[in-house]
């Protein structure tokens, strides 16, 4: 799995009511990232005796520009109460017969929430390989209107943290199989200056009995600062930066 940086993917997703209306976003978000969670759980290669990596994820969040990862003065990194977005991308290099269906929470420090809101929403997208109707193509998809998907705007309590369930699978869980990909995008915020001791996790929940994590220590600086609110700013998609160039990107 390949970790691509968000400024060269392809995909910019504009969340403004601005630019919805035809203006563009005032800037696009860089992303700080946290370390590649490289295997989470194991499988045998269907009709094969060959054991392999079944899921890998990492995550990240956004903070204010210009992009100076991974040396980012504490400046240009999230105010308290400023809202900002973090990241999960979760890949299924795997090949079981049956695919997965993965769980997924989201560990939150002391004193951030999630800010869901009419201009900051929660953002789900997938990229699937060749098949079905795209034959010879990968596609991304906005899982939002996806039969047994669909993106959450709230968030109940799971037995760790806050479960990142489906809608629209009774389950709540993510049917991923080999070649998948998704990528979350989850609007927060903190009440608390965070000097990096604390960190946001993501539990990702492959199988029974199987679970990995995702980490990326939080810095959250409490000086004032005007800067454009986040319906006013560009996210962009790892996903659309993996090749080959997916149709939807």
């Amino acid at each position: 799995m390949t970790r691509t940086d968000a400024t060269v993917s392809g995909f910019l997703l504009s969340i403004a009511a601005a630019t919805a209306s035809g203006s563009a976003a005032a800037y696009t978000a860089p992303w700080y990232y946290g370390p590649l969670t490289p295997e989470i759980g194991q499988d045998v290669a269907c009709n094969t005796s060959i054991v392999e990596t079944r899921v890998a994820a990492y995550s990240a969040y956004t903070y204010s520009p210009p992009e100076q990862y991974p040396n980012i003065p504490l400046a240009q990194l999230p105010a308290v109460g400023e809202v900002f977005y973090a990241k999960l991308v979760v890949s299924h290099p795997g090949n079981p017969c049956f695919g997965s269906a993965v769980g997924l929470q989201l560990l939150l420090p002391a004193g951030v929430t999630t800010a869901v809101s009419a201009d900051n929403a929660v953002f789900c997208f997938s990229r699937v390989p060749p098949g079905g109707t795209h034959p010879n193509d990968y596609v991304v998809y906005d899982m939002s209107n996806q039969a047994g998907y669909g993106c959450p705007q709230t968030f109940s309590q799971g037995s760790e943290g806050l479960a990142i369930n489906a809608p629209y699978n009774g389950a709540g869980a993510w049917q991923m199989a080999a070649g998948f990909w998704l990528e979350f995008l989850i609007p927060l915020k903190s009440s608390v200056p965070q000097n990096g001791a604390n960190q946001i996790y993501f539990r990702v929940n492959p199988d029974l009995g199987v679970v990995g994590y995702t980490n990326i220590a939080l810095y959250v600086n409490s000086d004032t600062i005007f800067r454009s609110p986040m319906d006013d700013t560009g996210l962009t998609l790892d996903i659309c930066g993996l090749a080959p160039t997916a149709v939807g990107c």
